[in-house]
């Protein structure tokens, strides 16, 4: 008996000497998108860059983000018009220097279908920042144009416009939001195309 007891105690020592199996490293989730670009954009060392150098560098995507952002993930809803065959985007056009700022004109196009005659399209125009955190388009000026008819042209697009600093090279690019008159917009921002331009914002 007196053996079996100790037996039982040496064992139990035993298995209090070995250590347990470890646990799993626990992994922090990544930031939200909108964190790490807000982190980008207040850090003192931020700097403006080209796209060419963000990508060289950085290993920045510039085409990475050009996918539309839903505002919404309520399900359709029949809107006053009939939505269904009316098909439309928002576009931006190549940023462009005059008279020492950048701007870019936004406007939405109609592809087909019933739509309304008018819609709002607000644009922004926006630099690309990097720092030791990555890179992020940061909005520089935003323009509105409401009510405006389907097409390019003076008097139907938004044009954000913003000083420059200095001739250094910069990526810049436009993004566009359409809200369509009485209608249901299931999109969200468009973004436009990037292109660098030797004008880097005040």
């Amino acid at each position: 008996m007196k053996m079996l007891g100790l037996a039982a105690v040496s064992a139990l020592a035993l298995m209090m000497a070995v250590p347990g199996p470890a646990s799993a490293a626990q992994v922090e989730p990544a930031p939200p998108a909108d964190d790490v670009a807000a982190q980008i954009a207040s850090d003192p060392e931020m700097r403006y860059v080209s796209v060419a150098e963000a990508e060289a560098v950085y290993g920045f995507d510039a085409h990475a983000e050009n996918v539309s952002e839903p505002v919404s993930t309520e399900p359709v809803i029949t809107p006053l018009v009939s939505w269904w065959g009316c098909d439309w985007h928002g576009q931006a056009d190549y940023p462009h220097v005059t008279n020492n700022e950048a701007s870019v004109h936004g406007y939405w196009v109609k592809d087909g279908g019933d739509c309304p005659a008018t819609g709002t399209v607000t644009v922004e125009l926006q630099a690309l920042g990097c720092s030791q955190f990555g890179c992020t388009w940061i909005t520089q000026e935003t323009d509105r144009a409401p009510d405006v008819k389907p097409g390019s042209g003076t008097g139907r697009w938004a044009t954000p416009h913003k000083a420059c600093a200095n001739n250094n090279s910069t990526g810049w690019r436009g993004r566009v939001d359409t809200a369509l008159k009485d209608f249901y917009d299931p999109f969200g921002w468009e973004d436009g195309p990037a292109k660098d331009l030797n004008c880097s914002p005040a």
